[in-house]
């Protein structure tokens, strides 16, 4: 019997394997300077990105929204000029996912049914969010 209900799950993928946290969210594709300039700054936001979809898997809202927020200031470090499209568009990328992110926590938190548990994650995503817009 145990061996007929092991064939079942045989497809299944771990979750090290779906979730690949080595994968970058952000890639450099061309740069006139090369990268070399940001480089250091890349690997770290790469870093907090990962974090903040490691605490987001384990449903631990706050600590994901201040990898982000962390993330976000940390482009701030990026003062060449050849670097801020970069940097724009590495704000404009971490501003979009905490945007879904928020999006999700209203979703969760609000209705009839919905516990409330999720509010308080769902108003500092708005706060942060709102810091972000106030920092452009």
């Amino acid at each position: 019997m145990k061996d007929r209900r092991r064939g079942l799950f045989l497809w299944s993928m771990k979750e090290r394997e779906y979730f690949n946290e080595e994968q970058n969210k952000i890639e450099l594709v061309s740069c006139l300077h090369g990268g070399f300039d940001c480089q250091e700054h890349l690997a770290i936001i790469n870093k907090k990105f990962s974090a903040s979809n490691r605490f987001m898997r384990n449903k631990d809202y706050a600590k994901s929204i201040e990898a982000l927020k962390n993330a976000y200031y940390i482009t701030s470090e990026l003062s060449e000029s050849s670097c801020s499209s970069c940097a724009e568009f590495f704000r404009s990328t971490i501003t979009k996912s905490l945007e879904n992110m928020q999006e999700d926590l209203y979703k969760m938190s609000t209705g009839l049914f919905r516990p409330k548990r999720y509010q308080l994650s769902y108003k500092l995503a708005s706060s942060v969010l709102k810091e972000f817009k106030k920092d452009n």
